[in-house]
């Protein structure tokens, strides 16, 4: 029994480790995403510019993903940065696949298979360029508050000297 409750708590701190910003309840399932979202457009690479809090990333710095075409038309995941205090790159692959609009499921390698597909809904403000002009970012910001989320918990991305 004791080992059922560790369990359990495991479990409950990982998907505690993988909410992006705590708050009491459930998680709002109607936050509108990207409209007419194109997976094909999407693929390639993206510059995270600002981001809800996300544990994999902490202390991460010139942070990109890449998306690529599968065969059998999922989307690999290759998400990359450097951790700022050692210089160190760090890495991971997965696989997403696509369950709605601008919504995936995302699976990374070398994660444990219970914790099973995270979802990872396009509402992030990500560019092609890793320094892109002021007016992009303020607009992006713009529809996130349109959309009704907050913008206190967004976090810069470091994108300097990668």
């Amino acid at each position: 029994m004791k080992s059922l409750k560790q369990i359990i708590i495991l479990i409950c701190l990982i998907e505690l480790g993988l909410a992006q910003v705590l708050n009491q309840g459930m998680c709002n399932r109607n936050i509108p995403t990207v409209q007419n979202f194109d997976a094909n457009r999407y693929l390639g690479r993206w510059y995270e510019q600002q981001k809800y809090p996300f544990i994999f990333e902490l202390g991460g710095k010139c942070i990109y993903a890449e998306y690529g075409m599968q065969k059998n038309g999922d989307i690999s995941v290759y998400n990359y940065n450097v951790n700022e205090l050692t210089g160190r790159p760090n890495d991971i692959l997965g696989n997403a696949k696509l369950v709605g609009p601008a919504k995936l499921k995302v699976r990374f390698n070398n994660m444990p298979a219970f914790i099973g597909a995270a979802d990872y809904w396009v509402v992030w403000i990500l560019t092609r360029q890793r320094n892109p002009s002021p007016q992009y970012i303020e607009k992006a910001r713009s529809v996130i508050k349109q959309n009704g989320l907050s913008l206190k918990p967004l976090q810069r991305t470091n994108q300097q000297g990668c």
